[in-house]
């Protein structure tokens, strides 16, 4: 792939791939690891058409990120948020922590449709075309998503 296109494809989906993998890493700094290896692969891509760009980079960010999460190094670490939810105490920034945890602690069956769906805006057909996976499969898996992110959610809160 051409500097040029894989350029314009890291302006277009570089937070969106790293919002991808952050859901499975709870780490902005490891997200953001995955992101860049998946952008240097693209480059290495050479039949890559337009379409197929985002999912791939999705796909391949993802797939980083598991990869980071189950690591030997990754469970010995905490993340310097966590050690550092006494810093800022405005109803806000607990609420979307509170929010991010309760994100992070879904199946991963359900994290990057709701992603993806919540976060990006994008529509089922959208998502369940990124995905790969029918529009009602994607569909039950956002909605049963959404439940599971509310009980989790709830509990974050109490």
């Amino acid at each position: 792939m051409e500097k040029q296109r894989a350029a314009k494809a890291y302006e277009r989906y570089a937070d969106t791939v790293v919002r991808a993998a952050w859901h499975f890493t709870g780490d902005v700094y490891s997200a953001q690891d995955c992101a860049e290896e998946a952008f240097l692969k693209l480059m290495s891509q050479d039949d890559m058409t337009d379409e197929h760009i985002l999912p791939w980079l999705i796909r391949t960010a993802v797939n980083n990120a598991k990869n980071v999460a189950k690591s030997a190094h990754r469970t010995k670490t905490q993340p310097l948020d966590e050690l550092s939810d006494t810093a800022t105490n405005d109803e806000r920034t607990l609420a979307m922590r509170a929010a991010a945890r309760a994100m992070l602690t879904l199946p991963e069956k359900y994290k990057l449709p709701l992603m993806l769906h919540l976060s990006q805006g994008m529509t089922i057909q959208e998502t369940a075309k990124t995905l790969g996976k029918g529009m009602n499969t994607t569909a039950s898996l956002i909605r049963r998503g959404k439940k599971l992110l509310q009980k989790a959610f709830e509990k974050e809160e109490l």
